[in-house]
């Protein structure tokens, strides 16, 4: 009877750690598309609903501030129906130096879309989008977009010459299976030893509730083992 009961705790604890292994992937770290899209198919074809928009500011050790504008809907048309969509603007109020990187994390495995895997897009300032405010000049592209599969983190790359002040990102993000959870992001800025010291808040997919609930399966299974061997 204890040689079963010690099965049955176990095929749990495997089950969990199986569905740990399948959610946070099997490789380091890959590319994502970082593909270019117009502002038509992000709003329109891509039939945003549920629209949620978290606007959060972020501070560094030498005075330099901005926002980040953070928008998480649900797609109902298009390559991305049935999906989560997340997108992010990085803007740069004021102070000196400039942002070469954001990440964010955890970020569950971006989603295929129309064929093409690990699914990151970026696009041009839209006009008249009112999810994305305070618009200044520019609108620097990222020139890379990267998934870790270890940490399930996120992250982008602009180019060298940086997000400067009165300056912001065009719009950024990816697409997800997963819906979305709050998490602090991180920011790389050039600027001698300035620290990021606030940290903004932003949407991003997290598989958490679903982990959270294996877990708590994982332990109610061990506490029925050690109650009956007892």
């Amino acid at each position: 009877m204890r040689r079963v009961l010690r099965l049955k705790a176990l095929a749990v604890l495997a089950t969990f750690m199986a569905a740990s292994f399948l959610a946070f992937g099997t490789a380091n770290a890959a590319p994502m598309s970082n593909t270019e899209v117009d502002w038509s198919d992000f709003a329109s074809t891509w039939a945003p609903t549920d629209v949620q928009v978290l606007v959060s500011p972020f501070t560094f050790s030498d005075g330099a501030t901005g926002n980040i504008v953070s928008v998480a809907y649900f797609s109902t048309g298009g390559a991305t129906a049935g999906k989560w969509v997340y997108a992010y603007q990085i803007i740069f109020t004021s102070g000196s130096g400039k942002i070469t990187a954001f990440s964010v994390l955890p970020t569950n495995y971006p989603a295929t879309v129309g064929g093409i895997p690990n699914f990151s897009f970026y696009t041009s300032k839209p006009a008249g989008a009112t999810e994305f405010p305070n618009f200044l000049s520019g609108g620097i592209a990222p020139i890379d977009a990267n998934y870790d599969e270890t940490f399930s983190e996120a992250s982008w790359t602009f180019p060298a010459s940086g997000i400067q002040q009165n300056q912001n990102s065009v719009v950024f993000g990816y697409v997800s299976n997963f819906e979305p959870t709050v998490v602090q992001a991180d920011i790389s800025k050039i600027n001698g030893s300035a620290t990021l010291t606030g940290k903004p808040f932003v949407f991003a997919a997290s598989s958490e509730p679903a982990l959270a609930l294996l877990f708590g399966i994982g332990l109610l299974g061990a506490g029925v083992f050690r109650r009956r061997k007892r």
